[in-house]
């Protein structure tokens, strides 16, 4: 019978430096909450502390003695809203009530150089008023100032008239003679109305007087005056019909007792009522007055 030697075996350590499962996990553990009380600590610090943007005002602590949580304050205090842009404050005065963007029309002005309105205002030698000339400035026309020169027929009331040396009552020339050729157009002096002459003047004669367009003004500065076309070749407009100024209302010609003279237009102006003419040697109170002057400031061949 042999003999075996017995088997050499590794020494081992009683304590084993390995770390247990258990114990491992007890470390994580902790690592983890020290790590979380870290982060709440930083997170903490952070909110505390106003960033460098930021106009929050640091939080103060309230005294011992005011509460913390606000009391809501009685109905009787509590302060009113502040108005808003479009709300105005109540007060004792009336609203204000704005005027209309768009301004009335203005009425018509009567000018400064307005005619007379009365005969005691008006200038018996040589009164002026705002008229258009009745012919047109291409037109070939002269005139004179003969008005008041005697003329044949007995007068009517509305005639100019004076005795003569055989105390003889004379019928005297009512306008001025603008001498054209016929057919030239006559135009209207103001804008006005078309008006029938023997409704104002009576009793009005056709024969003398021949075809006649009478226009009463509706001008501010003229109204009611009336400019009389005579000795017309033709009208052109009706009774009642509006005109405006510088219209043509008719052709010059040579009617009525114009017939065995040169082509004519005779040319009055009368006002709106009756004027006295005895300061001038004529015992009789008419309407005409001298034209001439008007027509001369506004002749298109003089200006």
């Amino acid at each position: 019978m042999s003999f075996e030697p017995p088997r050499r075996q590794m020494a081992r350590r009683i304590d084993d430096q390995r770390p247990r499962a258990g114990s491992l996990g007890i470390v994580v553990v902790g690592l983890i909450i020290v790590v979380g009380l870290v982060g709440a600590l930083v997170m903490l610090a952070g909110q505390s502390r106003p960033s460098a943007g930021s106009t929050q005002s640091p939080a103060v602590s309230a005294p011992a003695s005011v509460s913390a949580t606000p009391t809501r304050r009685p109905a009787s205090e509590a302060p009113e809203p502040a108005p808003s842009a479009t709300q105005h404050p109540p007060t004792s005065s009336p609203p204000i009530i704005t005027p209309p963007t768009t301004p009335p029309s203005p009425s018509p002005t009567v000018p400064a150089s307005a005619a007379p309105t009365s005969a005691a205002d008006f200038d018996l030698n040589g009164q002026v008023i705002d008229i258009g000339f009745p012919l047109r400035a291409d037109s070939k026309y002269h005139y004179r100032d003969n008005w008041l020169e005697p003329r044949a027929g007995p007068p009517n009331a509305y005639n100019h008239a004076k005795v003569n040396a055989k105390g003889e009552l004379v019928r005297l020339h009512d306008g001025i003679d603008i001498y054209a050729p016929e057919g030239v157009p006559v135009l209207a002096p103001f804008d006005g109305t078309i008006i029938d002459p023997a409704t104002r003047w009576s009793p009005w004669e056709p024969d003398r007087y021949g075809l006649t367009v009478v226009v009463e003004s509706d001008e501010p500065g003229t109204a009611g005056y009336m400019a009389v076309l005579v000795h017309l070749d033709a009208d052109w407009v009706e009774i009642g019909q509006h005109v405006t100024r510088g219209q043509v209302v008719g052709v010059l010609g040579k009617t009525g007792n114009a017939e065995e003279v040169r082509p004519q237009l005779h040319f009055e102006l009368r006002a709106p009522f009756l004027i006295d003419w005895s300061a001038i040697g004529e015992d009789r109170q008419v309407d005409a007055f001298n034209p001439y002057q008007s027509l001369v400031a506004v002749d298109p061949h003089d200006q």
